[in-house]
């Protein structure tokens, strides 16, 4: 983590805690969602110190096991080892299996968290609170999106929603003919004779949700598609194939691909997916990362908030931050690190 530089004698916690401004007390969030614009970001200068301090606990030990999204996963992995040099007797176990198996996992009681790269359906929420007779509830940790990239030489720099459509759609609910090989769309030489590689993640993805819903207006993708099982599956993918194009989230790059802009919602222009055009939600691949629980589950379980706090807190910002992906406003965690708070008092 990143040092602070304390006065004499004070904890580098103990200092940020004394200048962090208090944030009013609000519900989590619950429900169904849409997918929507993405929840506004502080500039890239934010002070760090807004957001909360994390109370540690060292008495507290327990396990806690998380299913779901492998880019969430991704974060709560990164979390680990710093999490575990405050809170050593608690274990996260991390099953990076997809965001369509998070709710599964967690209505059946098998996991405590469900780390989801969508938001989770009227059907899924129903489903988990008719099982845990509990209340679904969850809180934000990361601002991601979703790249596209092509192989380094790969003179394509920019696709329209309609092309992207053509390229990875079986339908082509935005019309035009089907882009199979480079040169149906524009590129020359050797590489447009070749056929496009697709790659991308599977059905039980966040990533591939977003896609679906966004790009192919809720169509169906072409079998050519080769469902990757993890992100970086996709980018070594592309990195090793000069007529592949995949999608997967923004977090993981190399050197030997690069993101192509995309054509906003609007069709007003070409969109790169900087930490800029994510933080404006100008990007038209965006989403949360969000981990739901049973707010009833999570009351009676110390282990399981203090991880929640950790995501929310200072710390867990600074490693959503190493990791590429864009932190969640400063009110937004601190209202839900004093919410999780407020559930251990009952």
């Amino acid at each position: 983590m990143s040092p602070v530089e304390p006065s004499a004698g004070i904890s580098r916690r103990s200092a940020i805690g004394a200048i962090a401004a208090p944030f009013a007390w609000t519900a989590l969030g619950r429900g169904a969602f849409a997918q929507a614009a993405p929840p506004s970001v502080p500039p890239a200068d934010v002070d760090a110190t807004a957001y909360g301090v994390f109370a540690e606990d060292p008495s507290i030990e327990g396990r806690v096991k998380c299913v779901g999204s492998s880019a969430v996963g991704l974060l709560l992995e990164k979390m680990r080892s710093e999490f575990n040099e405050d809170q050593p007797r608690i274990e996260i176990s991390v099953v990076s299996s997809g965001s369509g198996t998070a709710a599964a996992a967690l209505a059946s009681g098998e996991a405590m968290l469900a780390p989801m790269s969508r938001p989770m359906r009227a059907s899924e929420i129903e489903e988990v609170e008719k099982r845990r007779k509990g209340k679904v509830e969850f809180v934000d940790f990361a601002l991601d999106a979703i790249a596209v990239s092509v192989h380094f030489r790969n003179p394509t720099t920019r696709l329209s929603l309609r092309d992207l459509d053509r390229i990875f759609g079986r339908e082509r609910r935005r019309g035009g003919a089907p882009a199979t090989r480079w040169s149906d769309l524009g590129v020359a030489g050797d590489l447009g004779t070749r056929t496009i590689a697709l790659h991308g993640m599977g059905p039980q993805s966040g990533s591939n949700g977003l896609v679906q819903e966004i790009v192919l207006q809720g169509g169906p993708f072409r079998t050519a598609v080769i469902e990757e099982p993890v992100s970086s599956g996709v980018v070594q993918a592309v990195a090793t194939d000069e007529a592949a194009i995949g999608y997967c989230s923004v977090a993981f790059e190399s050197e030997r691909v690069r993101r192509i802009a995309i054509e906003s919602i609007d069709g007003s222009g070409f969109i790169e997916p900087t930490p800029e055009h994510i933080r404006a939600g100008r990007y038209p691949l965006c989403r949360s990362m969000r981990i739901y629980f049973v707010r009833e589950a999570v009351a009676k379980s110390p282990a399981a908030r203090k991880v929640l706090e950790f995501a929310v807190s200072e710390d867990g910002q600074q490693i959503v931050e190493q990791l590429l992906m864009m932190r969640v406003p400063p009110e937004n965690a601190n209202r839900s690190l004093e919410r999780l708070t407020a559930l251990g008092r009952g």
